[in-house]
């Protein structure tokens, strides 16, 4: 598995614009000596094996977010609200596009990652995001991308708009299930 550049840029980005610049860079430039791969610039296309960018997030974390997962979802909110508010999908989803959102997040799934889906199922009572096939499971995956609908779900008006985790990586599964109410 393989996860695209474009994911550490919006990670990048949002470090910077939460942390500061120095401190960004003070991170980076310690971590980029001992992971070789971050001695090249990263490119919205580049490619990106899971392990190493894994470990990237876990030093992130660590170093900035007193190694708590759980920030993750908070990751996913944030990348959520800038694609939504200013950035790639600002004009594609308004107010009330909650079901067409939560169908659209597949599509940026295969954006991110080269294995593993996303399958999206509305039923009358919720929307059940599944992730599947994943040959890493780690926090990461579930908590951002779920924090990320959760997030997308914000920005467009959700109301009441609650969660029940099924199944995820944080509980030993080996795929992800998550239920979104709201109005």
């Amino acid at each position: 598995m393989e996860v695209k550049g474009v994911a550490f840029l919006a990670r990048q980005l949002m470090m910077i614009q939460e942390q500061g610049e120095e401190a960004w860079q003070a991170f980076f430039s310690e971590y980029a000596v001992s992971e070789p791969l971050f001695a090249q610039p990263v490119m919205p296309v580049t490619r990106m094996p899971v392990e190493a960018f894994l470990r990237f997030n876990e030093a992130l974390v660590d170093r900035f977010y007193n190694s708590d997962p759980k920030i993750y979802w908070q990751f996913g909110v944030k990348s959520a609200e800038y694609a939504l508010i200013r950035g790639q999908l600002k004009t594609m989803f308004g107010l009330g596009d909650m079901k067409r959102f939560l169908l659209f997040t597949p599509g940026i799934w295969k954006g991110y990652f080269t294995a593993g889906e996303l399958l999206v199922r509305p039923e009358a009572e919720y929307t059940e995001l599944r992730i599947t096939g994943v040959p890493r499971p780690h926090p990461y995956f579930e908590l951002s991308v779920m924090g990320f609908a959760a997030g997308g779900l914000q920005v467009l008006g959700a109301k009441n708009l609650q969660h029940e985790v099924v199944k995820g990586f944080t509980r030993g599964h080996p795929e992800v299930v998550y239920r979104f109410r709201y109005e």
